[in-house]
């Protein structure tokens, strides 16, 4: 279970990722021929859409929400409150704006690599510490959309197309808060005493 903000998150956590092994495997000398300096950013779909495109890099943009066909988590403590939540699927697209044929390729070449090698994104990848419950999990599948799909979603854009791949987010459940949302409890005062069961006290 997460919190709002975790929709956010997951594109944060990805593109940490991508930045992360990016950073790794030039240390190593395994990146090539992808470029070390490869910008890798978060871009919303008003930015996406503003005309004012990047000229380099990669993008990953969240273009929609929906909901889960996945079941609700049924996992809960005798006496606990039921509270609202909403297990959500997240659809992503990662753009490439070179205009150097070499580098297109190579970058989403190497992000395709990369999302299919860390298909599952954990606490140890999932960004912000108080979002995401302990055991949360969330799994990156490819949705190939068809060309026809790709050409009508970049015209929803207002951008020229671009050589991009697509992929879900799952399963990102959200609800107000996290932890445990017990009932108070009342206590009451007892007194205990030494009498005879059968003794009456005084009226």
């Amino acid at each position: 279970m997460a919190r709002i903000g975790a929709i956010t998150d997951v594109g944060e956590s990805i593109v940490a990722l991508l930045r992360s092994r990016r950073d790794l495997l030039e240390s190593a000398g395994q990146l090539a021929p992808v470029s070390a300096s490869l910008d890798i950013s978060q871009l919303s779909v008003a930015a996406l859409s503003s005309g004012t495109a990047p000229t380099t890099g990669l993008t990953l943009t969240c273009y929609q929400i929906s909901h889960s066909d996945h079941p609700k988590n049924q996992h809960r403590l005798p006496g606990e409150p039921v509270r609202p939540e909403i297990a959500v699927e997240l659809q992503y697209v990662l753009a490439s704006w070179s205009s150097r044929a070499e580098d297109e390729h190579a970058s989403i070449a190497w992000a395709m690599l990369e999302l299919n090698s860390h298909s599952v994104l954990d606490r140890s990848t999932l960004r912000g510490s108080d979002i995401w419950e302990s055991d949360e999990t969330v799994q990156i599948v490819p949705s190939n959309l068809s060309a026809d799909e790709q050409y009508k979603l970049w015209d929803a854009t207002g951008q020229k197309f671009r050589l991009s791949l697509t992929f879900t987010a799952r399963v990102i459940r959200l609800r107000h808060g996290l932890g445990d949302e017990f009932a108070p409890v009342v206590a009451s005062r007892f007194g205990f005493s030494d009498t005879d069961p059968l003794q009456r006290e005084p009226v």
